[in-house]
């Protein structure tokens, strides 16, 4: 049995600040389209937000959760965070995420997704190495790509056979980006955002 973890800051007023890949319509309709199926194939009630929340994130510059003063850091780092952004996006195509895989997890399900061209993975190294993280916390180093479609309501127990049934349902989105954005969220998760800045991908 799974046993999930329920979300409890859905819909709570939050500040962060992410680096984002642009969604089309298209990828956001296919997106939710793969989120309706999940809600409809799972036992529990899920939260499950509205198709313009759908997002990925590449860093969470300031993350959600964390006792600091949010404000003060995020100005402490926004130039050079700006700054790093122009510089890896400058020249750089347009890339696809191609989505590929269901994956059930403790705390959400998810979507995972590969970037052949290497910007993905080259932003976030350059952020680990040159923006210092916030007071008490240490870089965050991932290792995949993904978006959040659902998050649990309840804690629970969930049969292995749910989560295979889940895991094994087809997904095949290629989804093309055309500029990286930094947000401002406001209402979790990505509810309510604003576009600080955006770097455009020939």
């Amino acid at each position: 049995m799974l046993q999930t973890i329920a979300d409890d800051i859905w819909a709570q007023p939050c500040l962060a600040y992410h680096v984002q890949p642009s969604l089309e319509p298209e990828t956001r309709d296919a997106l939710e389209n793969l989120q309706r199926t999940i809600a409809d194939g799972w036992p529990d009630p899920l939260h499950v937000g509205p198709k313009h929340g759908l997002h990925v994130t590449i860093y969470p510059m300031v993350p959600v959760k964390g006792d600091f003063d949010k404000t003060a850091y995020w100005h402490s780092i926004a130039g050079r965070c700006q700054s790093l952004l122009e510089d890896l996006c400058r020249g750089r195509e347009t890339l696809e995420l191609r989505f590929s895989r269901l994956r059930v997890t403790n705390t959400a399900v998810i979507v995972t997704a590969t970037d052949r061209t290497g910007l993905i993975e080259a932003i976030r190294q350059r952020i680990v190495e040159d923006i210092p993280p916030p007071p008490g916390q240490k870089p965050i180093i991932y290792d995949l790509i993904h978006s959040t479609l659902a998050r649990y309501r309840t804690k629970g127990s969930i049969p292995h056979e749910v989560v295979e049934r889940i895991e094994s349902l087809p997904v095949s989105i290629t989804a093309p980006v055309t500029q990286i954005r930094l947000i401002r969220e406001t209402l979790f998760p990505c509810l309510e955002t604003d576009e600080i800045a955006s770097f455009p991908l020939r």
